[in-house]
C-alpha cells in the first residue's frame, strides 16, 4: 500500500515558500525532501521559507546528522537566495531536536521558531518587507490573512510579533 509523502511544498505565494513535514519520514523520503529543498535554492531566486513541522514526529539520529551536513553543504546558496526561515514547531521534543541541530549548525540566514502558522506568516511578511520586497509582503499578507480580523494572530505576541496580522 502506498502512503502519501510526508512532505509538501507550496510555492503558490512565491517568494514565500510553504513547506510541511508530517509523520516519520523514511531515509529515502528525507533525502527526497532535502533534494527538493536544494532545487528551490538552485533556482537562484530570493525567497523566504515557512517550514511547518508541527505534525512531524522525531527525526532519526541519522536524519538529524544528514540535516546538519545538508546545512553545511548549502550554506552559501542559502545566504544568496534564502531571506529567512520560519519554523512552526509545537512539539517540545521537536523543539529540542531543532535546538540540537542548530547548536551544531545554525541556519546561515535569519530564522524564528514559533508555535503557530499565523505567527510564521507575519514574520515572513516582515522579512520580505525588510528585504525591500514590499509588494510581495503586502501580497502575502493579503493572500494569507484575507478575511481575518485585525489584531494579533494566535502566537504573534509569544513570537515577539506585535501589531495587526
Amino acid at each position: 500500500m502506498n502512503r502519501a509523502a510526508p512532505f509538501t511544498f507550496d510555492d503558490s505565494h512565491w517568494p514565500l515558500l510553504g513547506v510541511r513535514l508530517t509523520g516519520e519520514p523514511s531515509r529515502r523520503e528525507f533525502e527526497s525532501f532535502l533534494d527538493r529543498c536544494t532545487q528551490y535554492l538552485q533556482r537562484g531566486e530570493r525567497h523566504l521559507c515557512v517550514l511547518d513541522v508541527s505534525a512531524l514526529w522525531l527525526l532519526s539520529t541519522e536524519q538529524r546528522q544528514r540535516h546538519v551536513e545538508w546545512l553545511e553543504a548549502n550554506a552559501a546558496l542559502m545566504r544568496q537566495t534564502l531571506l529567512g526561515l520560519a519554523y512552526v514547531i509545537t512539539s517540545p521534543t521537536v523543539v529540542l531536536t531543532m535546538s540540537v541541530i542548530f547548536h551544531f549548525k545554525p541556519p546561515p540566514v535569519p530564522y524564528t521558531i514559533v508555535p503557530h502558522l499565523d505567527a510564521a506568516r507575519v514574520w515572513a511578511a516582515r522579512r520580505l518587507e525588510e528585504e525591500g520586497l514590499r509588494a510581495s509582503a503586502e501580497r502575502v499578507r493579503y493572500q494569507l490573512f484575507i478575511g481575518t480580523l485585525a489584531g494579533p494572530a494566535p502566537g504573534c505576541a509569544s513570537a515577539g510579533l506585535p501589531g495587526p496580522c
